[in-house]
């Protein structure tokens, strides 16, 4: 009897469930359900698109119609929405203008509903100039208001990932930014403090007008559109508002079909991204991830985490028999010139959750002193002072950060301490690497500050 498999959602998670899928069972039925009219296409890309870094927003889509229905003989089905599953029957109710029914089986069914922006709930939320960035119709509606309004400045909300790519992709269209946080510091997720203190001097310099630990009050409108913000009190003349604040997991659907959420809000599953109902599987931005640096369930947002359960949720849909270890949430971004790149719960984060963390911070050159072009690079290192295990890296410079953080990874992956960290020998030629890495020199300090870090055991008994 030939497989029915059914997957929910065509960005990058659902494409790449839907091609493990079809290598592990060549006969099976593959629909694709997708509520945009697009195929999948880099989310990730989109501000460099906005920017003009890329040519054309269509340089973003990964594969044509052609490629899914004939090359793998995939089913889409485009600007549909699923709108409820039936565990029992192992149905789905849809809702779509494709003239195929609004209902479809599955023997086997993926869930890919990614994430969506959080939406304001203040003054002026309304107006017609505020934008989410999430699809590739949210930054075509930006670019043609900004041009339509003759907008001369912006604000953005949120100071994250995708609201500092978004405020440099603004100034490179000639577009001054006001950019406003929660918190005292930018990219508080993924850095500390100290670290994201040296991007945000970057993009002071290439222009952006930071507001931290501020909060934003209301959106000022006039004739129905914007027309300023109100951040913290102050008030801010802008043509548009840019709002980047929390992404949450889509998981209405799952929810209503009694399938079990976690407690970071996404659909819980396990190791072969199986759900708690049967025949149901889920990956990508609407799961909670199992975190291998701190052993607990989160919440990432990351396309190499997404294709990696993908992968294993279409093998596995499929009857095959594969298995996805966690992640280390490692990430990296490009900003004002600079390479950021991190992993691991920051030290706020860490010592949230009850984890000691000791810490090192160094700055070195990707090259020898001698020879030319060598780039400064600043390395954060992190370790669990109660085990010695690497706990995470921050990694800043002109260039060798992203690379550095996946062998970073790599450690934290395999659970290596500091000292075997610092171990590892790392390969050394003048125009190439230093002979003593930059990170190999962190994990060096890091080691002997350790060796004067009481563990819990000594502290507990120096305070008892």
């Amino acid at each position: 009897m030939t497989r029915r498999i059914v997957i929910i959602g065509c960005g990058v998670a659902g494409t790449t469930a839907a091609f493990y899928s079809r290598k592990t069972d060549r006969t099976s039925e593959l629909t694709i359900i997708g509520s945009e009219t697009l195929p999948e296409y880099s989310r990730c890309g989109l501000p460099y698109a906005f920017s003009g870094i890329v040519p054309t927003l269509k340089s973003l889509i990964g594969y044509d119609e052609e490629f899914y229905e004939h090359t793998n003989r995939i089913q889409l089905r485009l600007g549909v929405t699923a709108t409820k599953i039936h565990v029992d029957h192992q149905t789905v109710e849809l809702d779509g203008k494709d003239h195929l029914g609004n209902q479809i089986g599955y023997d086997s069914l993926i869930l890919t509903t990614g994430a969506r922006p959080t939406n304001l709930s203040i003054p002026g939320s309304g107006l017609s100039g505020v934008f989410t960035i999430r699809t590739m119709d949210d930054i075509e509606n930006l670019a043609n208001y900004l041009k339509e309004a003759k907008a001369r400045r912006a604000a953005v909300i949120g100071a994250g990932l995708t609201g500092s790519e978004m405020a440099e992709a603004l100034l490179i269209r000639g577009i001054g930014v006001i950019q406003a946080e929660i918190v005292p510091e930018i990219l508080p997720v993924i850095l500390d403090p100290d670290i994201a203190s040296l991007v945000r001097e970057k993009g002071e310099e290439h222009g952006v007008e930071y507001h931290l630990g501020s909060t934003l009050d209301e959106i000022l409108g006039e004739g129905g559109r914007v027309a300023g913000v109100q951040i913290s009190g102050q008030k801010h003349e802008v043509d548009a508002v840019v709002v980047t604040v929390r992404v949450r997991p889509s998981t209405e659907l799952a929810k209503d079909a009694g399938i079990e959420l976690g407690g970071s809000g996404g659909i819980r599953t396990d190791e072969r991204m199986a759900t708690s109902a049967k025949n149901i599987y889920a990956a990508g931005d609407c799961i909670e991830t199992f975190d291998l640096v701190t052993r607990r369930h989160v919440f990432f947002q990351l396309a190499t985490t997404a294709v990696r359960q993908s992968m294993v949720a279409g093998i596995n849909a499929a009857g095959g028999d594969a298995h996805y270890p966690g992640s280390t949430g490692v990430a990296t971004v490009k900003l004002f010139g600079l390479e950021v790149a991190a992993l691991g719960p920051t030290s706020a984060l860490a010592e949230k959750i009850g984890i000691r963390p000791v810490s090192v911070r160094v700055t070195g050159s990707t090259r020898l002193s001698y020879y030319p072009g060598g780039k400064d690079l600043t390395v954060k290192l992190l370790a669990n002072r109660d085990n010695g295990k690497l706990l995470g890296a921050q990694l800043v410079g002109e260039e060798g950060a992203t690379l550095r953080a996946n062998f970073a990874s790599m450690a934290a992956h395999l659970g290596l301490t500091v000292q075997e960290f610092a171990d590892i020998e790392t390969c050394y030629s003048p125009p190439l690497a230093p002979v003593w890495d930059p990170v190999t020199i962190a994990a060096q300090a890091l080691l002997k500050k350790m060796k004067t870090a009481p563990t819990a055991a000594e502290a507990t008994v120096a305070h008892g």
